[in-house]
């Protein structure tokens, strides 16, 4: 069953992801003020939403994925930036659909990876883009551009698949 009101997120979420997508493929940097734009933008529309309880929950949730990524960077697992809008999109997923979640950003990692190596092998496309840091950092993937589609990709499914 499609729930409308949760398409009210999207708004926000498509360009600011687009802007972190890109951004990572740049600059291999997700800004922070992009972060903070998601989780305001969470703040501001999903009481339009959903009811209290469920709002605080998935504020809670992005708290409790802003520790675990602090954790995650302070160790070398992932960069900060990913880790700063991995707790940002937190709030957006709802928790019975973390493993469906989880599942599509594996899918989209592997994708990405592939895109990201074909279009580094073709010259004509590569040119255009030479000077992108994402091109020129070896052993770093942007993972911005996965969890950007990710988020976006989960709230288009949200209600027909979930």
């Amino acid at each position: 069953m499609l729930n409308l009101p949760e398409y009210i997120l999207l708004i926000p979420a498509i360009p600011i992801s687009i802007w972190v997508a890109w951004s990572d493929m740049k600059f291999m940097r997700i800004p922070n003020v992009a972060c903070f734009a998601l989780f305001i933008s969470f703040l501001i529309l999903a009481p339009l939403t959903y009811n209290l309880d469920e709002y605080g929950f998935r504020i809670a949730q992005g708290l409790v994925m802003l520790v675990l990524g602090f954790f995650a960077t302070s160790i070398g697992l992932v960069g900060g930036g990913d880790s700063k809008f991995a707790a940002a999109m937190a709030p957006f997923i709802a928790l019975p659909h973390i493993f469906p979640f989880v599942f599509l950003i594996g899918v989209l990692s592997f994708i990405s990876v592939i895109i990201h190596k074909l279009v580094g092998i073709t010259p004509g496309v590569k040119n255009l883009i030479k000077d992108w840091d994402s091109w020129n950092t070896h052993g770093m993937f942007p993972f911005g551009i996965v969890l950007a589609a990710s988020l976006v990709i989960y709230l288009l499914l949200n209600g027909w698949y979930f």
